[in-house]
């Protein structure tokens, strides 16, 4: 049986191809266990660095919140520019995936790296995130913001603070479109929590959701350029979960956008889950496990 792969643990996992021993398992589940920001290793050590990356170089520290970098943006600047406070900021970030909540402030995500978010401290020691100005002209980020408001930004918001940002391409997107199928199959199903379905192994999936608590999105675009959307977001964990229902397996367009989006699933390495017409038979049995595998609990 392998080792726990937690920082210092001499305990070995609860189950073969596992990575945390049963106690380092429950504490991750209640967020006592995370990745250092600086190696990715998992520990308990309570910080955002492991206590190896501690010792190494103590993390850079910042005396307030607005004291970005230059080139970097906090999320009071940002709000500042777009009429919102801080805190909605980060929650509108942590939608998309790309900041999570740490036991006070926040923390990058995987993603949020990638997008170049850089992770500083204030000197009480809560951690917080800057981004790079070209953030303000990344097309997932200026939706979730046009969302929050309750308009479509126009080209020209947001120049002001990403004048070094690359020109947004208005280069035809080659992923393929999934509003063919969305205006071909019409949201004619009903869900107990009122979301307006495409078909009936949705509203299965919806009501399994909704009757466990588990909060979740609709059709909701992914955090990408690529115009994509999912059939249910979870707002859970690093970066969220996704569901993925395929259903038309028998229809050769179908199974090309199916192979597209499944592409760009693992393109940015997102948690996904993927259902179809087999799993929808034992719901109940077959997604629990699933979603348990994300950290989700149900009953």
């Amino acid at each position: 049986m392998d080792q726990c792969h937690v920082e210092g643990c001499s305990k070995n996992v609860s189950k073969a191809g596992h990575e945390l021993c049963l106690d380092h398992w429950k504490a991750q589940r209640s967020g006592q266990v995370r990745q250092c920001d600086r190696c990715g290793k998992l520990h308990d050590s309570g910080k955002p660095l492991c206590r190896a990356c501690s010792t190494a170089a103590p993390a850079t520290t910042s005396p307030h919140e607005d004291d970005a970098p230059a080139g970097f943006l906090s999320s009071r600047k940002i709000g500042q520019h777009f009429g919102l406070s801080p805190v909605k900021i980060n929650l509108i970030l942590a939608e998309l995936g790309w900041i999570e909540r740490y036991v006070k402030g926040w923390v990058y995500t995987p993603r949020g790296e990638s997008l170049g978010a850089n992770q500083k401290e204030m000197r009480n020691g809560t951690p917080f995130v800057v981004w790079p100005t070209k953030i303000l002209q990344y097309a997932p980020f200026r939706s979730a913001i046009g969302e929050q408001i309750g308009a479509a930004l126009p080209d020209h918001v947001g120049s002001a603070l990403a004048d070094h940002a690359p020109p947004r391409s208005a280069k035809a997107d080659p992923t393929p479109k999934p509003d063919d199928f969305r205006s071909k199959f019409p949201k004619d199903y009903c869900a107990m929590d009122g979301h307006m379905v495409r078909s009936r192994a949705e509203v299965i999936i919806d009501n399994f959701l909704y009757v466990q608590g588990i909060v979740h999105a609709y059709e909701r675009r992914l955090p990408i350029e690529e115009d994509c959307y999912c059939d249910f977001y979870i707002p859970k964990g690093k970066g969220g979960v996704y569901i993925e229902y395929w259903g038309l397996e028998n229809d050769a367009k179908y199974r090309e956008r199916k192979t597209a989006k499944q592409a760009i699933y693992a393109k940015y390495k997102m948690q996904l889950i993927e259902l179809g017409d087999a799993e929808i038979e034992r719901l109940d049995d077959v997604l629990p496990r699933m979603l348990l595998r994300f950290g989700i609990e149900s009953a």
